[in-house]
């Protein structure tokens, strides 16, 4: 059961992409349960309904982020499994054909609305000055992120068996590499450099300028990096666009990631 003002159950609540009995989240009298999408006139029919056409996707969802947290006990939640985050389901059950069943159901692959309204954190960051096209629509939260998959609910996560970089790699193929003098960085995802979903920095940037690289590249010896002072190099501007290090994801000619 889930106690009221305990923080344990608060971050898990964070961190976990919900969507089993719609999104939970603390308010001042305890769990709060964020309905599922409304679809006139359906009722929920449970998810076993939906396995005995979806049994692929059933059986790779219980494998997921998604389907890890159950609302039991003595709350009466009938939103769980896949309607929390497609709607009630009857109606398109009933549906004879495959244009009825589109319009009887919530799809958040063609809209980011269902996701929003779990994931508040990152609809705020696609609200910043800096983000992928997701608001203007010319691309959903499904192009990144595969709800029904084990290997793509949080890409380079405890709770996934993909990359992130293997997400970002399917549009930004220039930066993925391979190349023969690698930036290490990139090994451990686009994250350490980028905020994916929005940032008040261009290129959606954690930092916007040479402190970024100095979140890794600072020693003991600064301004010294590396065997070569940087005093006369560094104030000038960022280390990419000043001029020096001009391929920051990796480069096929030089050491020092120089195009």
């Amino acid at each position: 059961m889930i106690k009221n003002k305990t923080w344990f159950w608060l971050m898990a609540i964070c961190v976990f992409p919900l969507g089993v009995a719609g999104c939970m989240t603390m308010s001042g009298s305890g769990a709060v349960i964020v309905p599922a999408p409304k679809i006139a006139g359906a009722e929920f029919v449970g998810m076993d309904t939906c396995a005995a056409c979806h049994e692929k996707i059933s059986k790779d969802f219980a494998r997921t982020t998604h389907s890890r947290i159950v609302v039991s006990g003595d709350m009466d939640v009938k939103e769980q499994g896949c309607e929390a985050c497609h709607g009630a389901g009857s109606l398109h059950v009933n549906a004879q054909t495959n244009e009825e069943k589109a319009k009887t159901i919530v799809n958040p692959g063609k809209a980011p609305e269902a996701c929003y309204q779990c994931h508040l954190k990152q609809k705020a960051e696609f609200g910043l000055q800096y983000h992928h096209p997701l608001p203007e629509g010319k691309m959903t939260c499904t192009d990144c992120h595969d709800p029904h998959s084990p290997e793509g609910v949080r890409p380079g996560s405890l709770t996934s068996l993909g990359g992130i970089d293997s997400a970002c790699a399917k549009c930004h193929k220039d930066q993925a590499g391979p190349f023969v003098y690698e930036h290490e960085a990139v090994r451990e995802g686009c994250t350490v450099c980028h905020n994916v979903h929005g940032s008040i920095n261009e290129k959606m940037l954690k930092q916007r300028d040479a402190h970024l690289c100095l979140r890794c590249h600072y020693q003991s010896t600064y301004p010294s990096i590396g065997d070569t002072s940087h005093s006369s190099r560094i104030f000038p501007g960022p280390c990419w666009s000043g001029g020096c290090h001009t391929a920051p994801h990796g480069s096929n000619y030089n050491e020092h990631e120089r195009l």
